[in-house]
C-alpha cells in the first residue's frame, strides 16, 4: 500500500504537473466548463478552491500569490472582481463534476468540471420557475383561426339563411317515366301499326 503520496503523478515529472495543473485551472476560471478525465478533475478541484478563496480575500499577498499560480492578468482580475462576488456564501466547493462516458481509444472515464452557479444565477432561475405558464387554447386541425363561440355564432346564421334561400329557389323536378326501353319500343309499334290499320280501313 503505498503511504506518502499526497498528489498523483500523471506520469510527468514535477515542472511538467505543475504546468499542466496551472493550465487545467486557468481553463477552468476563463470557459467556467471543461471536459477532463477523472484524475484530472479531482486533482484540480483544491487549486481552483485555492484561487477562488484568495479572490475572496481581497488582499495584497492573495493577489501576488494568485498571480504566481495564474500566468494570465484577466483571469486574476475575473476571480478577484467576478468570482468573488459570485460565492459569498459558500467557502469551498465551487466546481460540480458530473460523469460523462468513457473517451473512446483509451477508455479512460471522463468527467464535466462546472463553476456552481452564483447567488443571483439561482435567484433567477426561482423566478422564472414561479411565473405562471400561459394556457394554449386548443385550435381546430386545418384551421389557424381560433375556434370562439362569437365566431361560430355567424357562421351558424349565413349557413342557415343559405340552406333556406336554396330551398325556396328549387324547383320541382319532373317524375321520369318508369317504363324500361323495351317496353316504350313496343308501345311505340303498336301505336304504329293501329294507325296503319285504321288508314287501310278508310
Amino acid at each position: 500500500m503505498p503511504h506518502q503520496i499526497h498528489q498523483r503523478k500523471f506520469g510527468r515529472k514535477s515542472d511538467l504537473r505543475r504546468s499542466l495543473l496551472r493550465n487545467l485551472t486557468l481553463s477552468v476560471l476563463r470557459y467556467e466548463r471543461v471536459k477532463t478525465t477523472e484524475a484530472k478533475a479531482k486533482e484540480i478541484r483544491g487549486h481552483v478552491d485555492r484561487m477562488i478563496n484568495l479572490g475572496k480575500d481581497g488582499s495584497l499577498e492573495a493577489r501576488r500569490k494568485a498571480v504566481a499560480w495564474l500566468p494570465e492578468m484577466p483571469i486574476v482580475e475575473k476571480v478577484f472582481t467576478d468570482l468573488a462576488k459570485r460565492y459569498p456564501d459558500r467557502n469551498s466547493g465551487y466546481l460540480r463534476m458530473t460523469r460523462l462516458s468513457r473517451r473512446v481509444g483509451d477508455n479512460s472515464p471522463l468527467m464535466l468540471l462546472e463553476l456552481m452557479p452564483g447567488v443571483d444565477e439561482t435567484a433567477k432561475a426561482a423566478a422564472t420557475e414561479e411565473k405562471p405558464r400561459r394556457r394554449r387554447l386548443s385550435l381546430r386541425r386545418g384551421n389557424s383561426a381560433k375556434a370562439t363561440p362569437e365566431a361560430e355564432e355567424p357562421a351558424k346564421a349565413k349557413a342557415t339563411a343559405s340552406a333556406a334561400s336554396a330551398a325556396r329557389t328549387k324547383t320541382p323536378a319532373k317524375k321520369a317515366s318508369t317504363a324500361t326501353p323495351k317496353k316504350a319500343r313496343a308501345r311505340a309499334s303498336s301505336r304504329g301499326g293501329s294507325k296503319a290499320s285504321s288508314s287501310k280501313e278508310d
